[in-house]
């Protein structure tokens, strides 16, 4: 099972995407992920959408680019590397932790998966426009630490 959300600043929440069995390669990527969704959801955005991934594999690949480039989805540059700053990073840790936090755990992938599906409609947008906006102050505190470990 494979989870994907794209964040965004606007007050409009998207629904949490679950891959279905399999693993996720650069075509499945492209035509589940960025055609259907973020190619439709940049585009109503406008100019200030910038499309941030995490260099994983799928990401990465030349389909992948070249699929970003033909739709002129515009880009966050990340070179590998880089310090882990993607503010959905802390939107799953804050997932994690209301699920660690149920009175009955999920005991079964089906009820992991059932569990991310009632938090993720539960998790107010403005906790999601709220880590994104702290992005100047991690982005300080991680030149501070010159790249290592900080708070966030």
């Amino acid at each position: 099972m494979n989870v994907n959300r794209e964040a965004n600043t606007t007050n409009r929440q998207i629904d949490l995407y679950v891959f279905a069995g399999g693993s996720v390669a650069a075509v499945r990527y492209r035509d589940e992920i960025l055609h259907p969704l973020v190619r439709t959801f940049i585009a109503a955005m406008g100019t200030d959408a910038i499309f941030m991934d995490d260099n994983a594999r799928p990401h990465s690949a030349r389909l992948v680019r070249s699929y970003l480039e033909s739709e002129t989805i515009p880009q966050m540059a990340w070179p590998a590397r880089s310090p882990d700053l993607n503010p959905i990073q802390h939107v799953w840790y804050m997932m994690g932790r209301r699920i660690a936090g149920r009175n009955v755990p999920p005991g079964t992938l089906h009820e992991f998966l059932q569990a991310l599906l009632q938090e993720w409609a539960l998790l107010q947008q403005q906790a999601i426009n709220d880590t994104i906006a702290s992005m100047p102050r991690r982005c300080q505190a991680c030149i501070s630490t010159r790249g290592y470990h900080t708070r966030y």
